[in-house]
């Protein structure tokens, strides 16, 4: 909503000297209303504090016929205040549907060996109405002297308030407040007063709400930060563990700041940093609504410009502090130049777009899963998004394998939760399985001819396989399962000289890749040889050099068995040595 410009009234001159003599001082213009009566033509009320004393305040009406009359006395000889707005109609709630927010994968089943690294694209879906279904709305009210023509139309409008038919979809809960000053307790009885825990029940909170009644305040700077501090840390507020937090602050002066330790009783003082630090620590959404019964910019004015009362704690504050807080608070927002006559529309549309945006969606890993999130991006998440569209939001999470394996598999579970404005508001399962170990009997494979080069030392062909002498080679290597169970072997190759080639010098690296699965059985064994690697990877009748890893998940016997010659015209008998193959635990 845009800021109205406050525009000050003029004081007609026989207005003025009523009001002086009523306020014992010069009065300053803080409003004015005006309205057609039946019988009387248009009457205009005229609104204003006394100078140097913001809270001392008083109303009076100017009659088409040049009369004036205290407000009180217009009203009660009339029977009803015509300033105040006709709220006797409220609308009647409709059912509203509402679509959940949705999240893409639903849910996740990994199986992460450590160091796995894999990237997921999740989309989340939040819809025109909003993300989070519930929420609670805490009316917070200046109720010093100034502000009565306003208390009084929220009073009269708080049916409408809290039936507005623009919340019908969400759950919403009221919670009710004021506040006024210190010191306590004079000139003030109390500094806040918390009235009402967020509560479904509409009476209750009306109740509350027609309780208020303007009154003392003393200087014009009020004691708001001592407010927004208890309803961002006092537990007592009730705040639903599930909602949306929402403070509503209306009012039309600025707040002291600091507010000292010997006012409050509280630890430390008060500031509006310190007060800004508790509400999004909250998570709290702040909105604003600057009246015109104080001085020109309201609850932005300057603190300084009348805080007399606190003769023991000097203000250090700065004009601007509405604006400055609800801009700190996820979706806050604040409007001025808000008079009695329009203060309850401004309220509902603001509650009603409040209640509908989502200041802040994000991610968050939960459970024993979460260990195995390396990343979430954006990690701040998406921002206030506008509760009058559809939004489609892309995140990347990184899942890293973190656990080592053991003898059996490892099952972790948890969720990764969608978090609107610090509500779960949509979530999916996630399960990771560790595999157990598996035996893991790597050999070395050297496989056909080398042929003599033209120089003896051999390293003349840099792309030739420099790794062997001339000669002729075979590997055989010898598999038995000894258990009594069956045992699944998966073999893998990766050949660093193929077809007399070099492919795997450092810095070149070559993949292991798996070329054959089977089952042995208890008692039973079997044979890799130079044969069956060539029908695995086709190395040709050149020289072929490399690494095969048999991985079991039972513990074998491995040995390999290498034979090599000079080749053909050699003299001799060939070389032919074996080894037992040690097993090494791994994924």
């Amino acid at each position: 909503m845009p800021t109205k410009k406050r525009k000050t009234p003029t004081l007609p001159a026989t207005v003025r000297d009523h009001l002086a003599e009523v306020l014992g001082g010069d009065p300053v213009p803080a409003g004015a209303s005006e309205v057609r009566v039946p019988g009387l033509g248009t009457v205009t009320a005229y609104h204003a504090v006394r100078t140097g004393a913001g809270n001392a305040a008083a109303a009076a009406v100017l009659a088409a016929d040049g009369s004036v009359t205290p407000l009180a006395e217009f009203v009660a000889g009339l029977g009803h205040d015509p300033f105040v707005p006709d709220f006797t109609h409220v609308p009647v709630r409709p059912p509203v549907p509402r679509d959940p927010v949705t999240i893409d994968p639903a849910r996740n089943d990994w199986r992460l060996d450590r160091c796995d690294r894999h990237t997921e694209t999740i989309t989340v879906t939040v819809p025109p109405n909003g993300a989070t279904p519930k929420a609670d709305v805490y009316l917070l009210a200046d109720t010093t002297g100034s502000m009565s023509p306003v208390l009084d139309a929220v009073k009269a409008g708080a049916d409408a308030i809290l039936g507005d038919p623009a919340l019908a979809a969400f759950d919403v809960a009221w919670g009710v407040g004021n506040y006024r000053d210190f010191p306590v307790p004079t000139p003030n009885s109390y500094a806040f007063q918390h009235q009402q825990s967020p509560t479904t029940d509409h009476t209750a909170a009306g109740l509350a709400i027609g309780a208020w009644s303007a009154d003392e305040g003393g200087d014009t700077s009020e004691g708001q930060l001592y407010a927004l501090h208890q309803l961002a840390t006092d537990a007592g507020i009730g705040w639903r563990a599930d909602s949306k937090r929402i403070v509503v602050w209306f009012g039309d002066a600025p707040g002291h700041d600091p507010i000292c330790t010997d006012l409050t009783g509280l630890a430390s003082a008060i500031t509006e940093a310190s007060a800004t630090a508790d509400l999004v620590g909250a998570g709290i959404t702040v909105v604003a609504v600057s009246t015109t019964t104080g001085p020109a910019d309201a609850l932005d004015d300057d603190p300084q410009g009348d805080a007399g009362d606190y003769t023991t704690c000097p203000g250090t504050g700065s004009p601007g502090q509405a604006t400055r807080i609800t801009a700190a608070t996820p979706g806050g927002t604040h409007v001025s130049g808000i008079d009695p006559g329009s203060i309850v529309a401004t309220l509902s549309a603001l509650i009603a777009a409040a209640v509908k945006a989502t200041g802040n969606v994000h991610l968050e890993a939960t459970g024993d899963t979460a260990q195995f999130v390396g990343s979430i991006s954006p990690a701040g998440g998406y921002g206030p998004l506008a509760g009058d569209e559809t939004h489609v939001l892309t995140f990347e999470v990184v899942w890293v394998g973190t656990r080592a394996c053991t003898e059996r598999d490892q099952e972790f579970t948890g969720t990764i939760d969608v978090v609107a404005d610090g509500v779960v508001v949509a979530s999916k399962k996630v399960r990771v399985v560790v595999p157990k170990c598996r035996y893991h009997y790597v050999v070395e494979v050297v496989c056909g001819t080398r042929p003599p080069t033209d120089h003896d030392d051999g390293h003349d062909d840099r792309d030739g396989p420099c790794a062997v002498v001339p000669g002729r080679y075979a590997t055989a290597v010898l598999i038995d399962n000894p258990t009594t169970c069956p045992a699944r072997i998966e073999k893998r190759f990766a050949p660093v000289v193929l077809d007399g080639k070099t492919i795997g010098r450092e810095p070149d690296v070559v993949p292991a890749k798996p070329f054959a699965k089977l089952e042995l059985p208890a008692g039973h064994a079997t044979m890799d040889d130079c044969c069956a690697l060539d029908e695995a990877v086709g190395h040709g009748k050149g020289l072929l050099v490399g690494v095969l890893d048999i991985v079991s998940d039972r513990a074998l016997e491995v040995r390999v068995v290498h034979t090599a010659d000079g080749g053909r015209g050699s003299v001799g008998a060939p070389s032919i040595t074996t080894r037992s193959v040690e097993a090494r635990r791994a994924p």
